[in-house]
């Protein structure tokens, strides 16, 4: 007996597969009002479906062929923690309180303290009717076909995740007042039989079976009690073969970690409310944007998430319906990353925020979609580019199932192409519009001008602890050819003093020392070195200030200004050292200018300024900067986990 492609299609339309989709479960006020609308008696649907399926009549045909499940097996999760998640979607659709994962060894196995031969899910859900397991375990069967109120839709969860770790694996289920039914896939067996319809349904066929003895026996913490529990769904992954390919998740530490971290992102809206347990942990939900209260790494800092924007909008559905798009958005301060904020010579120290979540290894940077408040996918705007200095602004999309139409979602659940229609709603101001364009532009330039001034900050730091200054020696060597000297006018002297008593009140405030203390160290720094540099965050300011202060000579660059960030920070050694000269050789004339000629410094400097931003940003676009700075971090990165 042999198939063709026409009869593989319907057979795969025709026969159900995947495990089934019940009711949403926990009682969220964003969701009281669709469960309300929503609660039937699952079990009595999954008979209808079965009996529906049964009046079609036909076998199974193409759908365990070799090719069809090597392609299956080769769906594309990004990892084991993405296909799983599929089966925690059908555990929480089927009304569970509680999903957990389980690690069992085999006996005897020498390496079992680090390699998992067997992976079990267990819930604590409706369950399944005994008939319908066999059509849950089949690719496209679930009698929530094309379901808008939950996770699934179209039947391919389970078969396809299950065997995207493993080639063998059985599904036990029991309802309320029921006995454990069970049905085992073993995908050589099925294959063998692909020919054989009666074969292939007897072994599809759900039997009476008692749970694996190793479930029942040392249950973790907080665990669903299996021997107790009224009803229940659990899924045994025997044979890992694919697992065991996968480096960095076959053993059984790095497998616990990187579950508890992804699950806690994909479901941290849906948790407390639902428990996901991974090998008697529990796992704690993970927000990107840092501004959920229970979630990890909130209070990692001082240092704490600005909720920016959290709205939604509904739009209207070609056939008339009506779904909601909510979005969240924050901006986080360059600091949050950082092991110690207060410390300003920490930049390079990251704290575990960045480690597990915004770290470009994370994928994490790009508008976070949500569908039901499950996250699928990571998006890049049709607008702009998202850079690697982006990961601190953070915006999440959360849909409406009934919005699907909009946001073509694939079958594994992983991945989203946001429509034009709706990109164009996404990004544009006004009414029923999320306006986010503007609200990209506008955390950057919040960003850049807290950036400049930390770094203002931190350069001041780095000036103060300087033994010398290359370009303040020069300018003391070009003294002696000076062809006359500078007359101080007693205005100049003035303000001169203001100055100095300005810088010693300020280091006082900051360091907490008193002024006495701190006007001793200023004033032999001034008599060490007659010209300095000090840097502030000017915005719309000129390109550097020239000023007295007490008996020194020195300039305010201003890290705002394009001169600072396309070319100044970009110089280092000699060439960093030449800048200075020539802007202290520019401030000379300016500070020793009285009357008219000061106004006319003054002046030009605002002039030069305007037309230097001009050029600059034209001459060195934003674009390379940012480049620049994404392989800068990137190469940070690289060297820290090669270092861990």
């Amino acid at each position: 007996m042999s198939f063709d492609i026409e009869s593989a299609a319907e057979a795969i339309t025709q026969l159900s597969l995947d495990n089934v989709e019940q009711a949403p479960v926990h009682d969220t006020e964003r969701q009281i009002m669709k469960k309300a609308q929503l609660h039937i008696d699952t079990i009595e649907r999954q008979k209808e479906y079965v009996a529906k399926q049964k009046a079609k009549g036909g076998g199974v045909g193409v759908v365990f062929q070799d090719a069809f499940i090597r392609g299956m097996r080769d769906l594309g999760y990004k990892d084991p923690a993405w296909a799983l998640s599929e089966l925690i979607d059908n555990s929480v659709q089927a009304g569970a309180n509680t999903v957990e994962i389980r690690i069992g060894f085999e006996k005897g196995n020498a390496t079992q303290a680090k390699n998992p031969s067997q992976i079990a899910i267990v819930d604590d859900g409706n369950g399944m009717h005994p008939e319908m397991i066999g059509y849950a375990v089949r690719w496209g069967g679930t009698d929530r076909e094309d379901d808008r109120n939950g996770f699934g839709r179209f039947g391919y969860g389970l078969p396809s995740s299950c065997v995207s770790i493993a080639c063998k694996y059985t599904v036990y289920s029991k309802v309320k007042g029921g006995q454990w039914h069970a049905v085992t896939i073993d995908l050589d067996k099925l294959a063998q039989a692909s020919a054989d319809t009666k074969l292939t349904e007897e072994l599809l066929k759900s039997k009476q079976t008692p749970l694996p003895a190793w479930l029942l026996s040392g249950t973790p913490n907080g665990a669903v009690a299996l021997g107790e529990v009224e009803s229940s769904t659990v899924i045994v992954l025997e044979d890992l073969d694919r697992l065991r390919r996968m480096s960095g998740w076959i053993q059984v530490k790095a497998l616990k970690e990187r579950l508890l971290r992804q699950f806690g992102i994909i479901y941290r809206h849906w948790i407390p409310e639902v428990r996901i347990v991974v090998d008697g942990i529990e796992c704690e939900p993970v927000d990107p944007l840092f501004l959920l209260p229970h979630a990890r790494y909130i209070d990692e800092t001082t240092i704490k998430a600005k909720q920016i924007v959290h709205t939604a909008f509904d739009v209207q559905t070609r056939d008339g319906r009506t779904g909601t798009v909510k979005i969240r958005a924050a901006y986080l301060h360059p600091q949050f990353s950082w092991a110690t904020p207060d410390e300003l010579s920490s930049v390079k120290q990251k704290n575990k925020r960045w480690d597990q979540v915004l770290a470009p290894v994370r994928g994490l940077n790009g508008l976070l979609v949500c569908r039901e408040g499950r996250q699928i996918d990571v998006v890049q705007p049709t607008w702009t580019k998202f850079q690697n200095n982006d990961a601190y602004i953070k915006i999440e999309i959360d849909f409406d199932p009934v919005l699907d139409e909009y946001f073509s979602i694939t079958t594994s659940k992983q991945q989203i192409r946001i429509e034009d229609e709706m990109m164009e709603k996404l990004q544009a101001d006004g009414k029923n519009a999320g306006g986010l364009r503007s609200l990209v532009q506008d955390i950057r330039r919040q960003f850049d001008q807290d950036g400049n001034e930390l770094d203002a900050k931190i350069k001041n730091l780095i000036a103060q602890v300087a033994v010398e200054l290359p370009a303040a020696n020069a300018m003391v060597e070009a003294e002696r050819f000076k062809t006359k000297t500078p007359r101080v006018s007693q205005e100049m002297k003035d303000e001169a003093e203001r100055n100095f008593n300005q810088e010693v009140s300020l280091r006082s405030k900051e360091s907490g020392r008193s002024e006495e203390e701190v006007r001793e160290q200023v004033t032999a720094e001034v008599k060490k070195r007659p010209w300095d540099i000090e840097f502030q965050a000017i915005d719309e300011g000129p390109f550097y200030i020239p000023k007295r202060m007490g008996e020194q000579k020195r300039i305010v660059l201003n890290t705002s200004h394009p001169f600072y960030s396309r070319l100044y920070a970009k110089a280092a050694g000699n060439v960093t050292s030449a800048l200075e000269v020539l802007l202290f050789v520019l401030a000379d004339g300016e500070i020793d200018a009285d009357g008219h000629r000061a106004a006319f410094y003054k002046s030009e400097r605002h002039h030069w300024s305007e037309l230097l931003s001009h050029a600059l940003t034209s001459l060195v676009s934003q674009g390379a900067l940012d480049d620049a700075t994404s392989a800068e971090m990137e190469r940070d990165e690289q060297t820290r986990m090669t270092a861990k």
